[in-house]
């Protein structure tokens, strides 16, 4: 053929697509073969036969390879930018169907975030241009070039994809694809769609709607029924067309089973009468099966409704089989099967009230269809059971299931068995039970068709504007014309004052709250999600332990920019928390952090007092089952979810008042203390021996003490806390050792607060050495004489003191080391 050189042309454009070199041309090439497809003033030439075949072959097939190839490029920006308009026309001007489902794909987690940003922007571009519609009825018409069997990720992409977008961008979706205005648009695509269908069978033209009943039944099982059918019902039953009621029963029966229960209940809820339940369905029941057990069987006997439109449902179900004589012999055997079940002695059992309820109903309902001329051959078995059935119900020890009985058999004997010369009447209470099944003995009456258009209007709308409900202003004499000097919308100045600031909505997950304490534009934000931080770490200690590392960079390099109330306590708590429920790596960050540069003193502060505080509460067995944050950052949590205050539980109150006024005569007998493993001992070391590096190598390397006294001191106590936190650890003793030898270089310090220091730190050693090794080490002996010199000879009286105690306290510990071994 003349025109078989085109293929290998296009298929080496589609492989070298991503050369920067060529891209342009094979661009502008490529999509001159989709524009001018669409195009009524093309000269001959370009409609040649080559031409033509080109086309036809580019959209059959390596259109949609090309698509695939460029949906990675669309994260060069430059790339973008450069063949906007050429990559505007491939997506846009090409076969939508398959833009369509290759541009969904490009919102997988398998592209980049720019990729996904631009598959958004054509999507919504495609639903404003009307390719929705456009798909659809090019999907209905056997000449379509994509096989039924295709359908399903083209009907996955209809039905995901306004869900899909807001998964990946939240709030950031173009209005077109928000649920309440996509939908609606894809309602009104459906409709367009059976329309088309509708004329094109006019005209004698062979039409398929199997796409279209896949979608629906998609739509469905995602929760979509009741709005989409309500959109759909008042164009079908306002027109009354029998064409198209006879393709709305195609597309009924083309429903996938698996979609059948989530699509058919609906619509049985939704229509007001029975006779439209029949212009709708027709008799597609009697071909299907599966139609005909979910109706006459789980609609009626598996399942039951407590609803309000219970009635209507009933009447919907039992009025369309009994409406038409070719449907009539399924009526009988669904009252037959209604009876029999009502009539069962255990059923009656075994059921709940409600569901033997509804089935009481179907029966009244059933009984109101029930025609004069109906034989004898199916009203005498019926009356039988219904005998049986009233004994088995006045045998019963529930005064409810004996009401039920008496009342069913009331309302069915009279039509059942008219011929009786005396009517059943029980004498019981006109309770409620009696009034329901009464009340629906009255059938209802086929309502204005104006009823479906009023429900449709306020779903399908006039305008994605109102869906919204935001517009563009006008400019009109309300915004300049004669009024444009008046000062009427001006507030007062100290008004605004006076209005409540609007609350940012606290974090709800970890990550949201790490990106909110990154907001620096938004104090609001910063402040709600710091608040959560504290509660948000200790609940969730899986995503913690992923995340811990980069929650304390993000915490350790906050600053209090902005006026937050108890900020230093709030960070302090959330550091806190991670180290609890994270302390390895935390802790070799924070002292690894503790020496590197670029820190100021506040922020060093910060990682000792975190540092201390992590211990303490890892080393308390208290704590192992109450990992909470403090009394003021809970009320604070609490306070920011709700404002209103919790009311008192009324038991604890009871209790408090018994306990009160309660006289023992003998102590209660006191449980022993279970013993706990300290959590800080597997840890001890990752808290204290990286911190010590700090001062060696601070010899050597940038020395952070040079900064402020304050910060060495804070130091000693912060190492002597860790080492506290691990008494009756193996690790002790060695920490205890190394403390002395980092502080002893500091013991002739003049700055009276660090020798306060070296003195707790030589405390915190000597608890935590044991008893029989405090005469064996040389670094005690060589505190212990330190100690005797300050408390001998040092100016300051406080010092004197706290050195006299100690000396005190270590001589009843070497007493009683000498005790144990006599």
């Amino acid at each position: 053929m003349e025109s078989e050189p085109w293929i290998p042309t296009i298929q080496s454009f589609i492989k070298r697509v991503a050369d920067s070199a060529e891209t342009g041309h094979i661009l502008k090439t490529l999509s001159h073969l989709l524009v001018s497809q669409h195009r009524s003033d093309c000269s001959a030439t370009e409609l040649c036969s080559q031409f033509s075949f080109a086309q036809s072959y580019f959209v059959s097939g390596p259109f949609e390879e090309l698509l695939y190839r460029l949906l990675p490029l669309l994260s060069n920006l430059e790339f973008v930018t450069s063949n906007s308009k050429y990559l505007s026309a491939i997506f846009l001007d090409g076969p939508a169907d398959v833009s369509f489902e290759v541009l969904y794909a490009g919102l997988s987690g398998e592209y980049a975030t720019v990729t996904q940003e631009k598959c958004v922007v054509y999507l919504s571009q495609l639903v404003a241009a009307g390719k929705l519609a456009d798909i659809m009825v090019c999907k209905c018409s056997t000449d379509s070039y994509m096989l039924n069997g295709e359908h399903d990720s083209l009907v996955q992409a209809y039905a995901c994809l306004p869900d899909k977008a807001a998964n990946r961008f939240q709030q950031n979706v173009p209005l077109n694809l928000q649920r309440n205005v996509y939908y609606p648009t894809l309602y009104k695509s459906i409709l367009l769609s059976l329309n088309d269908v509708k004329v094109r069978l006019q005209k004698g033209l062979s039409s398929s709607v199997s796409f279209i009943s896949l979608l629906i039944g998609k739509l469905c099982v995602h929760g979509l029924a009741m709005d989409l059918w309500t959109a759909l019902l008042a164009d079908i039953m306002v027109n009354q067309d029998f064409l198209l009621s006879r393709v709305f029963h195609k597309v009924v029966s083309g429903i996938a089973v698996t979609a059948l229960d989530s699509t058919i209940i609906p619509l049985l809820r939704c229509v007001y009468h029975y006779d439209d339940i029949s212009a709708l369905l027709g008799n597609t029941i009697i071909d299907s099966k599966k139609l005909q057990y979910l109706i006459m069987d789980k609609v009626l006997l598996h399942k039951f409704y407590t609803s309000a439109d219970v009635s209507k449902l009933l009447y919907n179900v039992i009025g369309y089989l009994a409406s038409s004589p070719s449907r009539v012999h399924l009526y009988h055997t669904t009252f037959t099967k209604l009876l029999q079940v009502w009539a069962d002695a255990s059923s009656i059992r075994c059921v709940s009230l409600d569901q033997h309820m509804y089935i009481s109903k179907a029966l009244v309902v059933c009984s109101t269809f029930l025609s004069s001329h109906s034989s004898d051959s199916l009203r005498m078995p019926l009356f039988k059971d219904l005998m049986s059935g009233l004994q088995n119900h006045l045998t019963n020890s529930d005064s409810s299931i004996r009401h039920i009985g008496m009342a069913v058999a009331q309302i069915l004997s009279a039509k059942l068995n008219p011929q009786l010369e005396k009517k059943l009447e029980f004498d019981y209470d006109d309770d409620q039970i009696y009034r329901e099944l009464v009340s629906l003995e009255t059938c209802p009456t086929l309502p204005d068709s104006s009823a479906y258009e009023k429900q449709s209007k306020n779903i399908l709308g006039d305008s994605p504007e109102d869906a919204s409900g935001t517009s563009e202003p006008v400019l009109g004499k309300t915004q300049y014309g004669e009024d444009l000097d008046s000062d009427d919308d001006l507030e007062p100045l100290g008004e605004f004052e006076d209005k409540a600031r609007p609350t940012e909505q606290p974090a709800s997950y970890l990550g949201e709250c790490m990106q909110g304490l990154m907001s620096a534009d938004n104090p609001e934000k910063v402040e709600s999600c710091l608040k959560v931080a504290p509660t948000l770490i200790r609940r969730s200690r899986v995503m913690t332990e992923e995340v811990s590392v980069e929650f304390a960079k993000v915490l350790l390099h906050m600053e209090s920019s902005v006026v937050i109330e108890n900020f230093v306590l709030l960070h302090h708590e959330s550091l806190v928390s991670l180290l609890v429920v994270s302390p390895v790596p935390v802790a070799q960050y924070l002292c690894k952090e503790f020496s590197a540069r670029n820190y100021n003193v506040r922020q060093r502060l910060d990682m000792l007092d975190a540092l201390a505080a992590g211990a303490v509460q890892l080393a308390d067995p208290k704590a192992e089952h109450e990992q909470k944050p403090s009394s003021l950052v809970e009320e604070m949590t609490t306070l920011n979810v709700g404002d209103e205050p919790s009311e008192p539980n009324w038991r604890e109150i009871v209790d408090r008042r018994i306990e009160a006024k309660t006289r023992r005569f003998a102590s209660a007998s006191h449980t022993a203390d279970t013993s706990v493993a300290n959590r800080f001992s597997a840890v001890a070391g990752h808290f204290f021996f990286p911190l010590l590096l700090a001062v060696r190598n601070g010899e050597r390397e940038y020395n952070p003490f040079n900064a402020d006294t304050i910060l060495l001191v804070q130091y000693f106590y912060t190492l002597g806390k860790i080492v506290a936190s691990a008494q009756n650890c193996l690790l002790a003793p060695r920490m205890a050792s190394e403390l002395l030898q980092v502080v002893w270089a500091f013991r002739c310090y003049k700055e009276l607060a660090v020798q306060k220091a070296v003195v707790f730190c030589i405390t915190m050693a000597i608890m935590v050495t044991p008893v029989q090794d405090l005469l064996r080490n040389a670094s005690l002996t060589e505190a212990h004489q330190y100690l005797l010199a300050l408390a001998g000879t040092s100016p300051n009286p406080e010092l004197q003191e706290m050195a006299t105690k100690v000396l005190s306290y270590l001589q009843h510990q070497v007493q009683i080391g000498m005790k144990s071994k006599t």
